[in-house]
């Protein structure tokens, strides 16, 4: 059973929930655990309204037993899970029996969970029936050996380029959305609000970063970079249709981390569809470690 946290222990059980989130954070993605913490104040500050703290009770003997906690976040129709304590984990398909009746009384079409590295009430409740997982978080350690990108260099988009490569943009992260199980209008909808909120100066937006690929004279692909504020992320990676499976991805991968290296970020990000197995295939060969697993539950599929 879940139950609201009393508005007695709310702010103790958020800053507990706090603390907790950012020191797994910052062990996972290699940040330091101020950096963390600001980047779970964020998420709790711009989720403040649609979320909720909330007790496991486990019942059915004597005397009600407090089994754990859950902290509940929700965007659009999906129910999000972003934090579980839970004892013992065998208690997930009772729980996971109690969110998907929350999730439904709250008219929501989809429960999702993110994983990291020792989330260990986190992975039994998405290693139960009907999960899969939808996107993988990956991160590089730049200190590690990075391999020589050859001639390919980046140089910065011109506002001509850039507005070739925007325009494109909202579409291909609408196929990713849609092809992840997204319905496609409301992939439309989710990838436009993102641009808007990643772009709001364009090309000049603020700690973004837009390249070409180059290999002499000629455009090999496309790379778009958060460098700005936090890790260094790579939003999106192209390789023009002509040029593909001539190693130009990984070139390209190769010369962002030694450029965001050079800036002193000491790790670089991405994130990566579950239904792209190649660009999986070739962060795995470029030394990525997994840093969250991001599992979706679709409640049409549970009885």
């Amino acid at each position: 059973m879940l139950r609201d946290v009393s508005a007695e222990a709310l702010a103790r059980r958020t800053a507990e929930t706090l603390d907790r989130v950012a020191r797994r954070r910052a062990a996972s993605r290699g940040l330091g655990l101020d950096d963390a913490r600001h980047e779970v104040e964020r998420v709790m500050a711009a989720s403040a309204a649609a979320s909720a703290f909330l007790d496991v009770v486990e019942t059915g003997i004597e005397e009600e037993r407090l089994a754990g906690s859950v902290w509940l976040g929700r965007d659009g129709s999906q129910v999000i899970v972003r934090d579980i304590v839970l004892e013992p984990a065998s208690c997930a398909a009772a729980l996971l029996a109690a969110l998907v009746e929350r999730a439904r009384a709250d008219g929501a079409a989809t429960i999702g969970i993110g994983v990291q590295p020792g989330d260990t009430a986190q992975a039994a409740l998405a290693a139960l029936p009907g999960f899969r997982v939808r996107a993988t978080n990956m991160a590089l350690t730049l200190a590690e050996e990075i391999a020589d990108p050859g001639p390919l260099v980046l140089r910065p988009m011109t506002p001509e380029e850039f507005d070739v490569f925007l325009s494109g943009g909202v579409e291909e992260f609408a196929g990713e959305l849609v092809a992840s199980g997204m319905d496609r209008e409301r992939a439309l909808e989710e990838s436009r609000s993102q641009m808007a909120e990643l772009l709001p100066s364009g090309v000049d937006s603020p700690g973004m970063e837009f390249h070409v690929a180059l290999v002499g004279d000629r455009v090999v692909g496309d790379l778009w970079l958060k460098t700005g504020g936090g890790p260094a992320f790579v939003y999106n990676i192209e390789v023009r249709p002509d040029r593909r499976r001539r190693g130009y991805g990984a070139a390209i991968m190769n010369a962002a981390a030694v450029h965001c290296r050079e800036l002193g970020h000491p790790v670089l990000g991405l994130n990566v569809f579950a239904h792209n197995p190649s660009a999986r295939a070739l962060y795995d060969r470029l030394g990525y470690r997994v840093t969250l697993d991001y599992w979706v539950l679709d409640l049409a599929d549970v009885g």
